[in-house]
């Protein structure tokens, strides 16, 4: 069985801290370019307000499972979902406007989905809005400073 998580607790004496770094696989959901959430439009995301993580505007409609999980939320306007497992907690955030013309689901709440698989398609009305408007945030929830590193995220707890 593959592991896909694991756990490093830094204790640093000198100052009385403790961190706890994890680990987990990770596919990026879009083909694009991939920037670093800070640079986001939104700044709920810039921010880091919900957690570390990613944008980019998508290059192909495609949208493929980041992590292997669970679908635990798709919220009623479609722009948002979230995809559960025991290490983290990832939503894609589509489109700065809540739309429900961009995108159409090939999934649904409580399905179990694995790395890579095709969850989703933007539609063209997603591709018809501004430039600013098509970024794609994509957020490792209650998680702070996340790198990526070879198909793996490791991330601070918040």
């Amino acid at each position: 069985m593959l592991k896909t998580f694991s756990s490093v607790i830094i204790f640093d004496l000198s100052y009385n801290t403790c961190e706890v770094l994890m680990s987990f696989l990770y596919q990026h959901p879009f083909i694009g370019n991939i920037r670093a959430i800070t640079e986001t439009p939104d700044e709920v995301f810039s921010l880091k307000l919900l957690g570390d993580g990613f944008v980019v505007v998508p290059l192909e409609s495609t949208i493929h499972a980041p992590i292997s999980g669970i679908i635990e939320t798709i919220y009623a306007s479609k722009h948002i979902i979230l995809i559960k497992n025991d290490d983290t907690t990832v939503m894609l955030h589509l489109g700065l406007k809540a739309r429900e013309d961009i995108v159409q689901w090939n999934v649904k709440i409580k399905d179990r989905v694995a790395i890579g698989d095709p969850i989703g398609q933007l539609l063209p009305n997603f591709y018809q809005q501004s430039h600013l408007d098509q970024s794609c945030n994509i957020v490792f929830l209650e998680k702070q400073s996340c790198y990526y590193h070879n198909t793996y995220i490791t991330c601070e707890e918040l």
